[in-house]
């Protein structure tokens, strides 16, 4: 006899035809696309008014502390990079071995791959008025939306399915179904947990901001990490 709780027998995977087709272009969301051309045309309309010296990265006080000359690589950087993290977030499901188990949350991918670029396209937005202004708060805008992507993150953890390209995904979560869906739903919810943290620490001196920051990122880590290999182990002692 079994001593596991029946619930959390891993239920049987189905057959190779019975999942839905693997992720195509066209199902991908458009949305990104749109945010990136704005950005584009925002760059090219404040192009001519922009300062000779346009600010690139901010400390952990929060003030600029690196900026680069205009030019066209300065002011497009961030739509580029945003072209291209979304040509990459298209190409990796194709390289998924469970890319055909992908497409049963792939309203989820798409979700996240909306709210990657809509948060490079709000730092890039910021980039701008504080080229304008110096005093403009960049670290509290990019604190709250990184903590506004982590909920959304967090809020579709929870219920993604078992893949290699979104999730916990270690091998003990890749072994065992149960293990994924546990570990991912916690996941999901100290992600959201994390993203409530890193909204308040924009509240915060730029230190304890950057603090509390990291802190919440790294206890994501480690306790997914601790948790899905414990449950791993007491699900198979024999491993």
């Amino acid at each position: 006899m079994s001593d596991r709780d029946p619930r959390e027998q891993v239920p049987t995977a189905p057959m190779p035809d019975e999942l839905p087709a693997p992720p195509r272009l066209r199902d991908y969301t458009k949305l990104p696309l749109l945010l990136i051309a704005a950005m584009f045309v925002a760059g090219a309309v404040v192009y001519s008014r922009l300062p000779a010296s346009i600010p690139m990265h901010w400390g952990i006080s929060g003030a600029p502390d690196s900026f680069w000359p205009k030019s066209f690589g300065s002011v497009f950087f961030m739509p580029l990079m945003s072209l291209g993290l979304y040509a990459l977030l298209v190409v990796v499901p194709f390289l998924d071995p469970r890319r055909r188990s992908l497409k049963l949350s792939f309203r989820a991918y798409n979700i996240l791959i909306d709210a990657i670029v809509g948060l490079q396209a709000v730092i890039f937005a910021a980039t701008l008025i504080a080229a304008f202004n110096n005093g403009f708060d960049v670290a509290k805008v990019v604190l709250i939306s990184v903590g506004l992507l982590f909920a959304v993150i967090g809020n579709y953890m929870t219920t993604v399915k078992q893949n290699w390209t979104f999730g916990v995904r270690v091998s003990w979560t890749l072994s065992d179904e149960v293990v994924w869906r546990k570990t991912n739903r916690l996941g999901g919810y100290l992600f959201v947990v994390a993203g409530a943290l890193t909204i308040v620490s924009a509240f915060l001196p730029g230190p304890w901001a950057f603090g509390l920051m990291m802190s919440a990122i790294l206890g994501i880590l480690v306790i997914t990490y601790v948790y899905s290999y414990l449950l791993f182990r007491s699900r198979h002692p024999e491993a």
